[in-house]
Order: structure tokens, then sequence, then C-alpha cells
């Protein structure tokens, strides 16, 4: 039992490994997959824009150009400016690369300098090995005097027959293939042996060799290592990457090899680099993916390159492939064609009964637009009938709202009035009493003081304004609102009105009459009309409707 747990126990963690292995691997797959489309796309727009590049290499090349013009240009300057333009031309047109490579030859003899006319002899051996003229850039090699080449064209001299075996080998003309892989073997081992480490031309010559002998970690090493150090867009860019894409031919990565191929071609395009490799490479193995109209777009491109280089080696290469490739591309394309043929018929039929069930729906939308516009109205009658009511319920809320004000205040005043009246009532008898005792006794003179006092009217009102602040006691705060901020009133007591408040107070009350008012304070009917004018001069807003305004202050209801 303890076994079977220990085994289990072991399973789970491997299981759980392999599961984020395959999960990580699927990812890092999804990952390879878009950054190959990305890169695609890339090299797409780099053959829609190739013609800016090719401008931009034209224009190099005039320049050049143009400072041969110089009538008092020396041949020694001469013969640079050659080189400078054969060196232009070599990948970019393979005529025009020799015409300016003889140049440099006749020059060369002209002066009989014999390093010249080795290095002119070396140019001429490389641009032939690209045109496929191998037996004469053997011959112009074998006639080179390496005692009058330097060390750097010493390793050009090296690399030169290096290349052309390569080239010859590609070709497979008949010849003694096995002949042709020892010259290159022995050819490559004499050009590492001329070249410094550390050097680009090392790098890439050292690790091909790595590839092909199968010692990959060290031509990953010398290739990888030396990539970051490389200008992209560039001659060099594209030769280190499509190695790179050789070499992860060769390890069986293929998502890799063609993410690098894309790279490389990218580089050729952006550089005008018509002798190239990398693009008809990767449009093999988009055909061989199913990629057939990138392979198709891909393998013509190259075919314009060679016929523009006009090197017959490049030609004959793709040759092999743009048949079979276009072929397929046109097969593919007529089934396109038929599809659509197909699904233009379909539309069609789809077409008509679509139009006939337009027109069917437009009846019917016709007939529902007009039912619409009848409950429209319908609504729209509603709609009045219920604001009407509604108006209607407001105004009878509102007038509740004032009967229950008005039964408030005559309650809360029915009680006051109740309770003033029973204290004089009660004065009264007590004073009535006083009165009875100081006749009887003849104090005269003591009833007449006492008859005088006004105490009794000041109680009064001081009883009104207790009673109508408890009625309203924010009265004085909202007819504070009414008026300017400079002419608002502070009280010193919050249960005492001043005369122009009461006044106010009366009229809030429902009592408007000058006179009623002027006689329930003891004041002249003019005092009255004077105190009423001057807060009227102190409102903020027009004057005619300040006593309606006041009528509604402190009301239960929000609305007029």
């Amino acid at each position: 039992m303890k076994t079977n747990t220990l085994h289990l126990r072991l399973r789970i963690p491997c299981l759980v490994c392999c599961l984020l292995l395959l999960s990580g691997g699927n990812l890092l797959y999804a990952n390879s997959k878009n950054r190959l489309e990305t890169l695609l796309r890339q090299l797409d727009q780099a053959i829609e824009n190739e013609d800016l590049y090719n401008e931009q290499k034209e224009n190099r090349i005039e320049n050049i150009k143009s400072a041969l013009h110089n009538r008092n240009l020396t041949r020694e300057n001469r013969y640079i400016i050659y080189q400078g333009l054969t060196k232009e031309y070599e990948t970019y047109i393979c005529d025009s690369a020799r015409l300016y490579a003889n140049k440099c030859a006749d020059i060369a003899r002209q002066l009989k300098n014999n390093a010249w006319i080795e290095e002119s002899k070396l140019m001429i051996a490389g641009i032939n090995a690209k045109a496929g003229m191998f037996n004469a850039s053997i011959d112009l090699l074998n006639s080179i005097r390496k005692e009058y080449l330097s060390a750097e064209q010493q390793t050009t001299y090296y690399k030169t027959y290096f290349d052309t075996y390569i080239y010859w080998l590609e070709y497979q003309d008949g010849n003694d293939i096995k002949s042709l892989v020892s010259n290159k073997l022995a050819y490559q081992d004499s050009l590492l042996g001329s070249l410094t480490p550390e050097t680009y031309e090392f790098a890439i010559n050292y690790g091909t060799k790595q590839v092909e002998l199968g010692e990959f970690e060290k031509a990953r090493e010398h290739l990888f290592g030396y990539l970051e150090r490389v200008k992209p867009d560039t001659r060099d860019y594209s030769i280190i990457t499509s190695l790179i894409a050789y070499y992860y031919e060769r390890t069986g990565n293929r998502e890799l090899q063609k993410e690098y191929l894309a790279l490389s071609a990218i580089s050729d395009i952006r550089a005008c680099i018509k002798e190239n490799v990398s693009l008809r490479t990767l449009s093999i193995l988009m055909f061989e993916d199913q990629d057939i109209n990138r392979a198709n777009n891909h393998i013509k491109k190259s075919m314009k390159d060679a016929n523009f280089y006009n090197a017959r080696l490049r030609n004959i290469q793709i040759a092999r492939f743009l048949p079979v490739i276009d072929g397929v591309f046109q097969i593919e394309r007529e089934k396109h064609q038929d599809n659509l043929r197909k699904l233009l018929i379909t539309i069609s039929i789809l077409s008509f009964f679509l139009i006939l069930t337009i027109f069917m729906l437009s009846d019917r939308m016709r007939k529902l637009s007009r039912a619409q516009r009848e409950i429209l109205q319908i609504n729209s009658d509603l709609n009045k009938l219920y604001d009407n009511l509604k108006t209607a319920n407001q105004r009878q809320i509102q007038i509740n709202n004032s009967l229950a004000e008005a039964n408030v205040i005559k309650e809360q005043f029915i009680g006051s009035f109740l309770e003033i009246c029973t204290e004089y009532i009660e004065r009264l008898s007590n004073f009535k009493s006083l009165v009875n005792r100081k006749v009887k006794v003849g104090q005269t003179a003591d009833l007449i003081k006492l008859t005088g006092s006004p105490e009794e009217n000041k109680e009064l009102y001081d009883n009104f304004d207790k009673t109508f602040l408890t009625i309203y006691p924010n009265f004085v705060g909202e007819f504070n609102k009414l008026l300017r901020q400079e002419e608002q009133y502070e009280l010193e007591n919050e249960n005492t009105l001043n005369q122009e408040l009461r006044i106010f107070a009366l009229i809030r009350l429902g009592i408007t009459d000058s006179n009623k008012i002027a006689t329930f304070l003891n004041y002249s009917l003019r005092t009255i009309y004077n105190y009423r004018s001057k807060v009227k001069s102190k409102a903020i807003n027009t004057k005619q409707d300040f006593e309606e305004r006041v009528k509604k202050l402190c009301s239960y209801t929000d609305n007029p």
C-alpha cells in the first residue's frame, strides 16, 4: 500500500511537468508562427516598396559617376571610382559590374601597376563566378601572381576561389562533383587560414564549415555571436542570416529557417541586392507549406531580380521551380475563379429572394407605419389628457395643502386666542375688583394712573409676536431672502418682531387692509403706508408682487 502511494506521488509531479511542457511548447509554437507571419508581412511590404529602394541605389551610383565628369581627374583617381562602381554593381547588375571591372583592368595595365592588375583580375573572376562563367573564373584566378597581392587581397583571392566552387556546385553542370567538393574544401581551409579570428569573414566561413561538419554548437557560437554586430539591410546581414537559416535547416527547425530566410530576403530587397538566394529558397518552403500565393509572388520576384542582374546561374536555378509553382498557382487560381463563379450565382439567387423579401417587408412596413402614426396620435391625445389630469391633481393638492395650512393656522390661533381671552377675562375680573375697591375708598387718582398705562398694548403685541413666530418660526429668515443683503433685518430678540415685520406678519395672515392694520397696531394710516413702501423699496425683485410673495412665505406647498 505504501509503495502504491509512493508511485502515485511520483507520477503526479511528472504528469504536471509534462502538461506544463506541452502547454509551453504550444505557446512557443504560436509565438513562432506570429513572428514568422510578421516577418512575411514585412517582406511583402519591402517588395511593394522595391522601386523606392532601387531609386535610392541609382541615386547613389549616379553620385559616384558624377565624379567622372571632372576633366582634371587622374587615371589613379579614375581607377578608384571605377572600383567603387564595380562594388556597387557587383550584386546589382552583373554586366555593369563586369564593364567597370574591365575598365579598372585597362587603367591598371596602362599604369603598369601590377598590384592593381591582379586586383582587377580578382574583381572580374568574382563577377564571372556569379554569372555562371566558372571555367573563365578559375582560369583568371590561376593566372594571378600572388606575390603582388596584399594580405587582404590574398584573403579575397581564396574567397573568390571558394565562392566559385560554391556557385559551381549549385549549378552542377555535369562536372565531377567530387572534384568540385574537394577543391571547395581545400580553398575553404585556405580562406580560414588567411582570416583573422573575431572578424565577420571568419565568423561566417568558420560557422558554415562547422554546420557542414555537424558541429552545430560551434557553428551557433560563431554565427549568432557575430549577428548583433552586423548592420541590418546590408549585404553582410543578408549573408549571415541566410547562413543561420542554413544552420536551422541542418538542425531540423523549419520555422526558424523560414524566419531567417525572410530576414535575409528583406535585407536583400532593402539593400537592392539582385544576386540573391534567400527569397528563392523561401518561396520553395512556402510552396511546400501550401502557401501558394506567397510562393508564387516570391518566385516571380526572384526571377525578376535574376533577369535584372542578368546572370544565367540564377535564371537556371529559378527556372527549375518557377513552372511548378506557377502551374500550381494557376490551378489554385482557376479553382478560386470557379468558386467565385459559383458564389456569384448563389449570391444572384439570394439577391433575387432578398429583393422579393425587401418588397414584401416594405409593404408591411408601410402598413405598420400607418398603424404607428395612428397609435402615436392616440398616445398624444392620451398624453394631453394625462397632462390635464396631472394639472388638476396638482391644483387639488395645492388646494388641499392650503386648506390644511389654513386649518392648522386656525387651530393654533384659536388656541392662542382662547388662551389670551381666558387670561384677559381673569385680568379684567381682577381689574374690576381693583376698581371697585379704589372707588369705595375714593382713590380716583390711582384709577386714572392705572387706565393710562401702555403696558397692556405692549403685552398684546408681545403675545401676537410670540404666537405668530410659533406658527411661522422661519418667517424672518424667508422674509430676508426677499430683501437685498444690506437691507435684511436682524432681531435682538428672536421672539419679538419690529414694527415693519409686524405689519408684514399681518399681511402674511391675510390682513392686507391698511385701516385694519393701523387700528390693530395703533398707528396712523399714513404711518402704515410709509412702512409698507419703505420695505418694498428694499426688495430684490420687482415691487409689484412683493406682498404676494410675502403671503406665500412659510407655506406647506412649494408651488403657488
